[in-house]
């Protein structure tokens, strides 16, 4: 769109132009000035005649002299229009180039602001899977807690108190026979009621007969949530 504008404005240089010169050249071919019309005005208003010598061409070089003068004012008048359109022209396409190297910068910094556009998109996908995925875990994670509600909790603590006061080698077989029969989380929940020593204990001696069950236990253990 810049550089229409700038090739209208070099052509509205060039119409006015030669409209200046149309013009000049008009005037000048509507009165035309001729050597014997000069004379013999000349003449008549000096009451001689062309038979006295050396009046008709001494008017004769007047009135040559006076159209070579303007002959020469006209031709310096085109120069100087010449000149101001050679300016413009030069004006136009200086012009023309910066505008030229501004559209590259332009053309140039929305490339750049493609390419961030581009990895800000890359990074937001990213963390939108991100946050899915911690959602997902939080999910699984409140599923697999193991809530130990207020109506149990009494009763859990009683058991505990036994397992408490119970021989350890004895106690680590009830709760490998509980867990074998899908009954983890009623051992955990008995383990987390005891004392710290006393499950400390318990949990060595089922490690000793079962490690992998010790480890299941362990964190069974840590999943369990009282209702508030």
């Amino acid at each position: 769109m810049k550089k229409i504008q700038v090739i209208i404005l070099a052509g509205a240089g060039i119409v006015s132009f030669a409209g200046a010169f149309g013009v000049t050249w008009f005037f000048k071919k509507s009165q035309p000035v001729l050597p014997e019309t000069v004379a013999e005005q000349a003449q008549e208003d000096t009451g001689l005649t062309g038979q006295e010598p050396g009046i008709g061409p001494t008017v004769a070089r007047v009135s040559a002299g006076s159209d070579a003068l303007e002959r020469n004012m006209t031709e310096k008048q085109l120069q100087s229009l010449i000149y101001d359109i050679r300016e413009k022209m030069k004006e136009y396409k200086s012009r023309e180039k910066e505008l030229d190297e501004q559209e590259e910068r332009l053309e140039v910094a929305r490339a750049s602001l493609q390419q961030d556009i581009d990895r800000l998109n890359i990074l937001r996908v990213q963390l939108a899977s991100t946050l899915a995925s911690l959602r997902q875990q939080e999910d699984n994670l409140k599923q697999s807690m193991v809530e130990i509600t207020a109506a149990e909790k009494l009763n859990m603590q009683r058991i505990a108190g036994r397992y408490d006061k119970m021989d350890v080698s004895q106690a680590s077989k009830i709760m490998i026979n509980m867990v074998s029969n899908n009954q983890l989380d009623d051992a955990a929940k008995i383990m987390y009621y005891m004392s710290e020593r006393t499950s400390g204990k318990l949990l060595g001696e089922i490690g000793n007969a079962k490690p992998e069950l010790a480890v299941v236990l362990c964190d069974q253990l840590k999943r369990i949530k009282e209702s508030k």
